[in-house]
């Protein structure tokens, strides 16, 4: 059996832009995580955010120990912006993960290809139909065949990620669990949800959430629920389907090319597939954090 891969999450520039993170990734379980940065450009607009390059540039640098990899600041809808900024923030001596969006001419994709980008994000996935991106994702996987990687910006369509072997995506999703009450958990390629707080759910999964590393008895009854716990519990479930990914479509290994946008070694870096949790609060990635450690590290029961 392969060691326990470190926690993976993503953190938002337009969240995370005052935070220590550095203290912050010290109190992991386990280890530093694997640190997935993201400008946040549509939540910084979101949130009335004056974000500038120069702003994220000096982020990603002073966190520069910390983040294994980091996006570039994209513009939806101007790829000819978007591309402008991978370059202004290359100039600034920086490495970051070209975003190429759905909607945008295929010329961009081929250029960053031609370039010798061999791990490129792939974003504006949400929102479009299935029927639509499907397509549209074959032929992107073609372009990029022996060539490149991807990242799936918010990448959750279950049957999108059985089919296409990307190299690492990410989920804000999985906390919908904690705060909606409804628990997905995941079981041999397939995902089931439990009501919290509904003992006759509860007890027709008991086992599988046994597997998952918890109590049964913490999500049947209002007087037993935990919802710290639940954190790490809907992160296992994340965990567990990350594991089932990378078995399905074997490793994904990064193509060696001009451009490495790891800022540590990237023998150091494990093969696809890699979920990284999103969110925007410290405590539920800690929470999520903690669960994936005791799920990978049980406690050893000694026998008298």
């Amino acid at each position: 059996m392969s060691a326990p891969e470190p926690f993976k999450m993503l953190c938002s520039y337009a969240y995370f832009r005052v935070k220590r993170m550095d203290e912050f990734l010290s109190r992991f379980p386990g280890g530093p995580p694997m640190l997935f940065g993201d400008s946040g450009a549509h939540s910084a607009r979101t949130l009335g955010i004056h974000l500038t390059l120069e702003d994220y540039a000096a982020w990603c640098r002073r966190w520069d120990n910390q983040l294994t990899v980091y996006s570039n600041l994209d513009v939806i809808g101007a790829p000819e912006a978007t591309y402008r900024n991978q370059k202004r923030l290359e100039a600034m001596g920086l490495q970051p993960l070209p975003v190429f969006h759905t909607g945008e001419p295929w010329y961009w994709l081929e250029r960053y290809l031609d370039e010798g980008y061999t791990y490129i994000a792939l974003g504006k996935l949400l929102g479009n139909p299935v029927n639509v991106v499907t397509p549209w994702l074959v032929k992107a996987f073609q372009l990029a065949e022996g060539r490149a990687v991807f990242h799936g910006f918010g990448m959750t369509v279950w049957n999108l990620l059985r089919a296409f072997p990307f190299y690492s995506v990410d989920s804000s999703t999985w906390g919908r669990g904690f705060r909606w009450g409804r628990m997905k958990l995941f079981d041999q390629g397939q995902w089931l949800t439990v009501r919290l707080r509904d003992r006759a759910a509860v007890l027709r999964h008991r086992d599988l959430i046994r597997q998952h590393g918890y109590d049964p008895v913490m999500l049947a009854h209002h007087d037993t629920y935990d919802r710290a716990a639940m954190g790490g519990l809907c992160a296992v479930a994340y965990h567990r389907a990350e594991a089932w990914l990378r078995r399905r479509h074997r490793p994904v290994a990064m193509p060696s090319g001009l451009h490495n946008p790891f800022r540590r070694d990237l023998t150091s870096v494990p093969a696809g597939l890699h979920l990284y949790l999103a969110d925007a609060t410290k405590q539920w990635l800690l929470r999520g954090a903690t669960g994936v450690h005791r799920y990978d590290h049980p406690p050893t029961i000694e026998k008298e």
